[in-house]
């Protein structure tokens, strides 16, 4: 039992006891009863039938009136120890209806967390498709028409924005301050967020669904964890949501992999041109970070009568994927576990595409198997748009087919898994592009799951109970976690990338703690072709989550496209968001056949970097323009500022005080522009820069010292972050001394900031098992370059003297 309660007795004292001292046995009479911790104070009040919450070092109530459905009918304190969370208060609520609610705060927690169980008192089970949660308003002490609402729909006005999954901030963008709430948890249903303003106050509804929530009678059963709390930066809000996430699950993070997919530029390419590409990338890009060689769908031999529902025409048409994973086709004619033991053999990883959770019930693969899909009460498969038929993850029979299936795929000896449809086993349509939540139109689909056969993504959000798993007592949510779980104990250590989000939103909040990397956007594959809207897909929605991304998996915006045919500044505003933002870095594209320039931008994004970066401008910017990534891990802080235009042909105008941006606006900063390569103007207070249509600027910035100090290094567009491991400065000897991650055959440039009114010139240079030598220097700085044969870590030093450089 997880919880050990404490409870208060006379003398002040604190007792412990199991979590299953009945509730009823001492009920309080009080109004209103209190719990807090540093930053909160949370204040409940039978009266009003209410609770609200406190940001104490704002001295203000910021959450009013949250009530729940149930009301209230007492409440009783008491203290609890949590073995992940520690010491913490908590407030169990008795509701009219019979359903309990705890509110926990936890020493150091800006969050409070809240927990609802449903208990049914009749004696049949009690069903639901939903349960409405909690509702309440958000005071900033501002107008509601000064902000904003943030969520997986994106930033709206609060009274505009679509429903939001998992998550939503009603936040003000000028300050930053906002209070963030979000679903903790999502083992059972799947939170939805809506806001508005009522009575000139924005006001948060929130929602669980299920597709079916069965209660037997007489019984109890949980819901999901809510998390309030209120943050003077609701960026951090959200970083501390998925920090929360990662704590909870226990996440440790796989080391984040670079990779090539086979999609965007060949299918499922062949068993010659995928080995010619390894072999390329074993040579040229392995060194820089490399790993991963995946190949995608259309690798699978084809059956007779393989093919998929088309819902707007209500009849079976050949689209979508194969999804019969036995054989490989003709492209891959010594099967698909030689390729993955030829890649091993180049010391990459192997990865591969498929579906785990569809299928095709009329093809002959699947005739003998026809009770492992879902099914309508007629007795039909359940089919969505290009999905297929949509396997029943609460049935045991899919449940061992599934893990057959998988192991078999793991046995060929791929290490890296690419799952797309992710949203077929949660049994829910494929609203593709989904986002926000909508009330209206035609995403208005028995709220996402597959519970009506007639209603389909255009259908009447009814509301009533899923009748299509096997078990009635499973959630859809619950179906797709143990989905998730069967791939993960059929295939251990294999790192798992969820794809794709974009097709069911209800697939995000179920997935954390069971995936390694999720695709955040949908497909891009035009913007190998330098179309704009494509080119942007990735940072649109990949900084609209950047939160989740590093704490509870890594965030793929699908890949960057360094091709002749994507104009060389598109290529270069992609690769240096991915490069600044942490994001997984794929590409796809046949190595040999890239120019020079192209292959460089490859290998200066990789391998990606697991220090802080957060766009500045999230609540003022569909697509954030200015990103800040810093890194305090090593002897010296290094900053970096990402600066895009995401106009396609027009000008823009950055301007931004540095105190705002995460500097210090009382500071001169020396700084180097990555893609002009050159040393820049000193600046200082506010950071202004023009931009053209379609580009970026990668400054790397330190503050100005009296001495020579490493501003930048040729080796990554992050410029000293995944290569300086260490550097010095010895006042008495005069020597500049570090320790850098060098590639071998890699020219290595260290770019050394010098500062303005004396006179320095580079004395001796020292470099263990390297060449190192003076490019050249101007007034601002002075070049050095390291040479190594062999990638290695090279210990470096420079003297310095008093005389004149020019």
């Amino acid at each position: 039992m997880r919880h050990l309660e404490m409870f208060r007795v006379s003398g002040g004292r604190l007792l412990l006891a199991a979590l299953s001292v009945l509730f009823w046995a001492a009920p309080v009479s009080l109004a209103e009863m209190v719990i807090e911790n540093e930053y909160l104070r949370v204040t409940v009040s039978r009266e009003r039938a209410s609770f609200e919450i406190t940001a104490k070092e704002r001295r203000q109530v910021v959450v009013r009136q949250a009530r729940f459905p149930g009301g209230i009918k007492a409440v009783n304190p008491g203290g609890v120890i949590d073995p992940v969370w520690g010491v913490g208060q908590r407030i169990l609520i008795g509701h009219e209806n019979g359903w309990s609610t705890n509110l926990y705060l936890y020493e150091g927690s800006r969050f409070v967390q809240i927990h609802t169980s449903v208990l049914n008192k009749g004696d049949r089970p009690y069903v639901a498709a939903s349960e409405e949660m909690l509702e309440f308003e958000v005071d900033l002490d501002l107008p509601a028409g000064r902000l904003k609402s943030f969520g997986t729909g994106f930033l709206h006005e609060v009274d505009a924005a679509p429903g939001s999954f998992s998550f939503t901030a009603v936040v003000d963008p000028k300050t930053r301050n906002g209070v963030v709430a979000a679903y903790l948890t999502h083992e059972l249903g799947s939170g939805v967020f809506f806001t508005d303003v009522r009575d000139g106050q924005p006001h948060v509804k929130t929602r669980l669904d299920f597709g079916r929530y069965q209660v037997d009678a007489g019984q109890s059963r949980k819901t999901e964890t809510l998390l309030i709390g209120y943050f003077d930066d609701a960026r951090f809000g959200l970083e501390a949501y998925a920090d929360a996430v990662a704590k909870h699950y226990a996440i440790e993070l796989k080391p984040e992999p670079s990779v090539y997919c086979t999609w965007y530029h060949g299918g499922a390419s062949n068993e010659q041109k995928l080995s010619a590409n390894g072999e390329f990338a074993r040579e040229h890009l392995k060194p820089f970070g490399f790993s991963v060689v995946q190949i995608d769908d259309k690798w699978q031999a084809p059956f007779a009568n393989e093919n998929t529902y088309d819902e707007s025409q209500k009849n079976f048409k050949t689209v979508g994927p194969i999804k019969a994973f036995f054989e490989s086709n003709s492209s891959y004619p010594k099967g698909m576990r030689y390729t993955a033991e030829k890649l091993r053999g180049m010391g990459l990883v192997g990865g591969i595409w498929f579906m785990p959770f569809a299928g095709t019930w009329n093809n002959p693969y699947f005739a003998d198997k026809q009770d492992l899909f879902a099914h309508w009460p007629d007795g039909s498969a359940v089919v969505t748009r290009w999905s297929g038929s949509l396997l029943d993850m609460s049935n045991p029979k899919t449940q061992d087919f599934v893990r057959q299936r998988t192991k078999r795929i793991a046995d060929w000896g791929y290490d890296y898994f690419k799952l797309d449809g992710m949203h077929t086993g949660a049994v829910t349509h494929n609203v593709y592009v989904n986002t926000g939540y909508s009330t209206e139109g035609r995403w208005l689909n028995s709220r996402n799951f597959a519970g009506d056969k007639e209603a389909g993504p255009g259908g009447a959000d009814v509301g009533e109970a899923s009748t299509v798993l096997s078990d009635p007592r499973m959630t859809h949510i619950e179906a797709y976690r143990k989905g998730l779980e069967i791939v993960r104990e059929a295939a251990p250590g294999v790192f798992i990338l969820g794809c794709n989000i974009s097709q069911n939103m209800r697939s995000m909040g179920a997935a954390f703690g069971l995936i390694d990397a999720m695709r955040i956007g949908p497909d891009n594959g035009k913007a190998g072709i330098g179309q704009f809207a494509s080119v942007t897909k990735g940072p649109h929605h990949g900084s609209n989550l950047y939160f989740l991304n590093g704490r509870v998996w890594h965030n793929d915006p699908d890949p960057i496209y360094v091709r002749p045919s994507n104009p060389l500044h598109k290529a270069r505003l992609m690769a240096s968001w991915v490069a600044i933002s942490g994001t997984m870095l794929t590409t796809s594209y046949q190595f040999a056949d890239l120019p020079a320039e192209r292959l460089d931008i490859l290998k200066r994004v990789m391998p990606g970097h697991d220090a802080i970066s957060r766009p500045v401008d999230l609540f003022e910017s569909s697509t954030p323009r200015i990103w800040l990534l810093s890194d305090a891990s090593r002897s010296v802080r290094r900053n970096v500022i990402g600066l895009f235009n995401w106009k396609e042909s027009e000008p823009d105008t950055i301007t931004c005080d540095m105190g705002r941006l995460g500097l210090d606006a009382e500071t001169t900063y020396a700084g180097f522009d990555y893609w002009a390569d050159e040393f820049v103007e000193p600046i200082r207070g506010t950071l202004d820069e023009e931009l053209e249509g379609g580009t970026c600027r990668i400054l790397a910035v330190r503050p100005v010292a009296d001495h020579p100090q490493v501003l930048s290094t040729s080796r990554h567009i992050t410029q000293g972050v995944i290569d300086m491991l260490d550097e010095r400065w010895d006042e008495d000897k005069r020597i500049l001394s570090g320790r850098s991650l060098v590639v071998g055959g890699d020219p290595y440039e260290l770019r050394i900031a010098i500062p303005e009114g004396v006179a320095w010139q580079v004395g001796d240079v020292r470099a263990s098992g390297a060449e190192i030598k003076v490019a050249k220097a101007d007034k601002r700085g002075v070049r050095v370059v390291i040479e190594s044969p062999q990638s290695r870590q090279v210990n470096w030093e420079i003297k310095w003297s008093g005389k004149d450089l020019w």
